[in-house]
């Protein structure tokens, strides 16, 4: 019998294609929640994480990919979590990925679909884009290492698991 956990490691898959149905503040809280839990350099735990459930603000970060990217890089996610931490530090990018690995895990637990969405440190770097990440309180030096989209999928037949590849693992 297969480990529970492995097996829900084994079976998570990004979402490209959201429904209008919204997240629960309380769920995107409880995801935000797994990543507080991971590993961190020293156990430093440098690192914030900003849950966007509001429309107003949803709907901001999505008008600053479409008019910086021309698409929304939100797929139509309802809810978005951002994760960074101070742009200088060293640990930044290793402890923000435990971060969002464990939510990701977290939110296939609980149903969710989610996927990685790595633009918007580019996009708080431009000049609409300053504006959006000072209206979040994010402070000016933090990097968004990046992001866990929420929501339900469109179609679930399309979150099928690929094909891994087959000399991944090396034993020496």
């Amino acid at each position: 019998m297969e480990n529970k956990t492995i097996k829900l490691i084994k079976s998570r898959v990004s979402c490209r294609a959201y429904s209008d149905k919204k997240v629960s503040l309380k769920k995107a809280l409880e995801v935000a929640e797994a990543g507080k839990y991971a590993p961190s350099a020293k156990n430093r735990q440098i690192a914030n994480v900003y849950v966007v459930n509001s429309k107003r603000y949803v709907e901001k970060l999505r008008t600053l990919s479409l008019n910086e990217q021309n698409r929304d890089c939100m797929y139509g996610a309802k809810t978005i979590i951002l994760v960074g931490a101070p742009r200088e530090d060293m640990f930044t990018d290793k402890d923000c990925s435990c971060i969002l690995e464990n939510m990701f895990l977290a939110a296939h637990a609980l149903k969710l679909a989610s996927c990685w969405i790595n633009q918007f440190d580019d996009l708080f770097n431009t000049k609409n884009g300053l504006k959006v990440k000072k209206a979040l309180g994010i402070p000016e030096n933090y990097k968004i290492v990046g992001s866990c989209i929420l929501g339900y999928p469109q179609d679930e037949a399309s979150l099928q698991v690929k094909e891994r590849k087959e000399d991944f693992i090396k034993v020496l």
